[in-house]
């Protein structure tokens, strides 16, 4: 970990090389940002997606449940590494269809039923189809939602520790566009907020009392790079004064 500094200034510093040239333009710039929340408790774990404003920069391979084989056939046209029905849930059970080439996973709610029969093959991999992911969606919504999700949606969650990582996009973006999507991430984060957090004093039923945090630090980092850097939680809170904010 590295020395505290603003965001902006941190974003500046990951797309540039240390003589000021800018860096290998295909390296990503991640944020990982930790709050008191409980995991275990599952009102307090977040989770979700958002389209950042400029995108992450990424393409992802996804697959599409349905029982409507107009739609199956409409999906693998505009870009979907596999769909279908009973036939695409054999293949998988099968190993036919290997979900180490699938990123995401989109499913109707008529069919999400027969997921159950590889439920403990999606599960694991974090391919199985949720609402909160808005990964469950009627008809007329999937080839719409594929796109999206194809194009580089970010879903993101707190693991054990109560971090959220998401990827802000790459460093050819440059600092204006890697902002915007800092911005928008911060503001998902802050409006997701659960009404009670952490896990509150002794003997207390709520979560945490009055006063108390809900973001604990953030970082950003690049691939290009193991280290990780400390930015001024003041610069990434959506409620204080010096959000997004150049000055220290």
């Amino acid at each position: 970990m590295a020395l505290l500094g603003t965001a902006s200034r941190t974003l500046a510093m990951l797309s540039a090389n240390s003589d000021g040239r800018p860096t290998n333009p295909n390296v990503y710039i991640n944020a990982s940002n930790t709050s008191r929340v409980t995991t275990h408790a599952s009102r307090q774990s977040l989770r979700g997606s958002l389209a950042l404003p400029h995108g992450n920069g990424k393409q992802f391979a996804v697959a599409v449940f349905t029982d409507d084989d107009n739609l199956a056939s409409q999906a693998l046209a505009s870009g979907a590494i596999a769909a279908g029905g009973s036939s695409l849930i054999e293949s998988i059970q099968n190993g036919n269809t290997s979900l180490s080439s699938i990123d995401r996973v989109l499913a109707t709610p008529k069919i999400m039923p027969n997921l159950s029969a590889i439920a403990r093959l999606l599960g694991p991999k974090g391919l199985m189809p949720n609402p909160k992911l808005n990964t469950i969606q009627p008809k007329e919504n999937i080839l719409e939602t594929l796109a999206s999700q194809m194009s580089g949606i970010s879903n993101y969650r707190t693991d054990k520790s109560g971090i959220v990582r998401v990827s802000l996009g790459k460093a050819s973006f440059g600092i204006d566009k890697l902002s915007d999507n800092v911005r928008e991430l911060m503001n998902e984060i802050q409006a997701v907020k659960p009404e009670n957090f952490g896990k509150g004093k002794k003997g207390s039923k709520g979560g945490a009392g009055k006063g108390t945090k809900y973001y604990l630090k953030a970082h950003l980092s690049s691939t290009q790079s193991k280290r990780s850097w400390l930015v001024d939680m003041r610069t990434v809170d959506p409620t204080s004064v010096f959000f997004m904010s150049s000055t220290r």
